[in-house]
């Protein structure tokens, strides 16, 4: 029996298969694999991207907007206006009674201090 065994083992045609070509197989399918699933993500980051910047222009957009209405609402011209519209008793302060208030960070504490 073993003889029949070693017979047919000598009879088989066995083709190499080098394992060096394998491996190198292998390693280029992941990198073409790695190289898709990168592109794919650049892609999806990119449009996530465009998608924050176009959110991003809309409120500086609204920003200038309402510091514009601001500024107009706020303007001696326009609160004289309005003081006289709501018949409200009021004179703008002179300059010895304007308190001009200060914000400075302290940087050891995170609360505000204020200075005259």
């Amino acid at each position: 029996m073993k003889r029949k065994k070693k017979k047919l083992k000598k009879n088989q045609v066995q083709v190499p298969f080098p394992v060096l070509l394998a491996n190198i197989l292998v390693v280029v399918a992941v990198l073409g694999l790695s190289y898709m699933w990168l592109c794919s993500r650049c892609d999806a980051l990119g449009k996530e991207i465009k998608g924050e910047e176009s959110v991003l222009i809309a409120a500086q957009k609204r920003l200038v907007n309402e510091q514009d209405r601001w500024s107009y609402i706020t303007s001696p011209a326009n609160l004289e206006r309005a003081i006289k519209k709501h018949r409200l008793k009021m004179i703008m302060p002179r300059e010895t009674q304007i308190v001009r208030v200060r914000y400075q960070r302290d940087p050891g504490n995170r609360s505000l201090t204020y200075n005259k």
